[in-house]
């Protein structure tokens, strides 16, 4: 496609390069430095509390198969505290058997305390049965019937004393028979009174009172009873919370017996797997203030916590590297990836993509805006390749993010980008012909090429240092047809002197994110105005303006003198800009 505002060709420029567009294979690659580490790391640490002193280790690098004794901590102190708390066990053994027979004690009380109280209350209710029922009509009865021989006895001796009385009268008894008879009837009557005294006493007052005392005492038992069975529920419950409290102390001090032999058990570390000993040493930054002297040694004294060391599996590798957030959209997981190890010169490496962050990380100091992903790299070559490697070599790689064959290319210095378009100058003949190409992908060399540019047409390498002139009017153009239009495309569009040196040197002309300050369409004002002013008098006449532009003319000239000052120009630009 032929650019619209120029000649179509042009004369072929002297000491020109040139390239043929081809097809070709193309490989879209992204490349990165990281470390290698091993996949399964394993790091052993001092579990014990406080701190201890390491008795004997492993000499680093000795390879060590899972299950070997790696490091011996000191134990002593442990074991010694672990025999104190083997004697706490015991006494809290002897306190729970202690509380489990007084539970049992106590149980065996309260039934007797309570069979005791059941039984008394029982007899009591019997008692009082028994009175009601037997003692007091008996009572009754005897008083009855004393009354009764009393009554008999007492008309007997009346009728005696009358007889007698009789007698006396006609002289066949003495006084004294007489006054024997009299007071026999007295006696007779007193001997009646009393007994039926004693039967309104024991109607009025010693029934009731006995009645009241067996039914208070029946009472009182079962109260009693109450009282007792309340007693026993409360001294059970002591007993049964003396016997769990025992039980619960007896647990605790056998947890702590058991985390104490825990503790001992710790001072011994095995290897979980098959590997190499690598010491876990502090850098030469470490919090000893510089010093590279290493922590891990025999006689070291390590705390709680302290990573002693590390095996790495050697025959599973990766690469931990960070990738800037520009590239991480072309990342996926299980993208094939290109090793070079800087131990392994001429050695080439296989993996694959493993594991990409979801939040990236922020840069350190004094980068602090950079944000990158942390990535993983996953070796896939046989097992003894990869023990070629060892953990903290540098490496470099590339991830083959697009690999095709058959692509046809332009290469990168070839293209010019003016806006969202893009350029090629093709060699015709003896000419030089501006066509607008479609691109799609890129690599660090070439441009995936879609139209515009045959297979085996030369293009011209670095367009910018040959062709400056043309493509500033192209731009030019392009941001005359966007304040014609109403449109904004100043984020991609530059002339060429706002350009920064290195993109005036060649290459494609890649879009920009930041908005250059200045004219309709971006850059600086001032420098457009010079350019535009061909015949040098500080104005710009409407002929002086490319054609799409002259429509604005008389809008932007304030004055109305016929042609546009610097500050004229300015306030067009300031508009545009708003």
């Amino acid at each position: 496609m032929v650019g619209s505002w120029f000649p179509s060709s042009s004369s072929l420029p002297a000491n020109v390069i040139t390239k043929p567009v081809s097809r070709g294979k193309f490989r879209i690659t992204i490349n990165e430095r990281g470390f290698l580490d091993s996949q399964r790391n394993e790091t052993l640490t001092c579990e014990v509390p406080g701190s201890t002193t390491i008795i004997s280790i492993v000499d680093e690098g000795v390879s060590v198969k899972e299950g070997d004794v790696v490091v011996e901590l000191d134990s002593s102190s442990l074991q010694e505290k672990a025999r104190q708390q083997e004697i706490d066990v015991t006494q809290a053994e002897a306190k729970l058997s202690t509380a489990k027979e007084n539970l049992e004690i106590q149980k065996t009380q309260n039934t007797s305390d309570i069979a005791f109280v059941e039984l008394s209350l029982e007899l009591a209710e019997l008692d009082y049965n028994k009175y009601i029922e037997g003692e007091l009509p008996q009572e009754r009865d005897k008083i009855t019937g004393q009354i009764r021989l009393k009554e008999e006895q007492l008309a007997r001796k009346r009728e005696s004393y009358e007889f007698t009385k009789r007698l006396a009268k006609k002289g066949y008894r003495s006084q004294s028979d007489l006054e024997a008879e009299r007071i026999a009837v007295t006696q007779a009557e007193i001997e009646l009174r009393v007994e039926q005294e004693n039967f309104r006493v024991l109607e009025n007052f010693t029934s009731k009172r006995t009645i009241r005392e067996l039914e208070a005492d029946a009472t009182e038992f079962v109260r009693e009873l109450d009282r007792v069975k309340r007693q026993a529920s409360a001294a059970l419950s002591k007993a049964e919370a003396e016997y769990q409290s025992a039980l619960l102390t007896l647990e605790v001090e056998k947890e702590k017996y058991n985390e104490w032999l825990q503790h001992i058990e710790f001072c011994t570390l095995k290897a979980p797997q098959d590997g190499q000993i690598v010491y876990a040493n502090a850098s030469s930054g470490s919090r000893r203030g510089g010093s590279s002297e290493p922590e891990i040694y025999e006689g070291a004294t390590v705390r709680e916590r302290q990573a002693l060391l590390k095996i790495p599996d050697l025959t599973k590798m990766k690469i931990d590297a960070r990738i800037h957030e520009s590239m991480i959209s072309k990342l996926d997981l299980g993208l094939p990836v290109i090793i070079r190890a800087d131990a392994q010169p001429g050695e080439v490496f296989n993996g694959v993509v493993s594991q990409i962050s979801s939040v990236p990380l922020s840069g350190s100091f004094p980068n602090q805006d950079i944000k990158e992903y942390q990535i993983a790299v996953n070796l896939t070559d046989p097992p003894e390749r990869v023990r070629l490697l060892r953990p903290g070599i540098s490496a470099e790689f590339e991830v083959v993010v697009d690999d095709r064959d058959n692509v046809l290319q332009i290469p990168v210095q070839a293209v010019v980008q003016v806006g969202r378009d893009y350029y090629a100058w093709v060699v015709k003949g003896k000419s030089v012909e501006r066509r607008k190409i479609k691109v799609a992908n890129s690599n660090d060399t070439d441009l995936e090429l879609l139209e515009g540019v045959n297979q085996g047409e030369n293009v011209i390498m670095s367009p910018r240092s040959l062709f400056a002139d043309e493509i500033t009017q192209l731009e030019e153009v392009r941001i005359a047809e966007l304040a014609e239009n109403g449109e904004d495309d100043s984020a991609n569009v530059q002339t060429e002197s706002s350009k920064p040196k290195a993109d005036r040197k060649g290459g494609a002309d890649k879009p920009k994110g930041n908005r250059p300050a200045g004219g309709p369409g971006g850059g600086d004002p001032a420098a457009f105005f010079q350019r535009m002013d061909k015949d040098g008098d500080e104005a710009l006449s409407k002929s002086e303006l490319p054609e799409p532009m002259q429509a604005m003319f008389d809008t932007a000239d304030s004055d109305s003198n016929g042609s546009l000052s610097l500050d004229e120009w300015k306030a067009v630009a300031a508009k545009r800009n708003r």
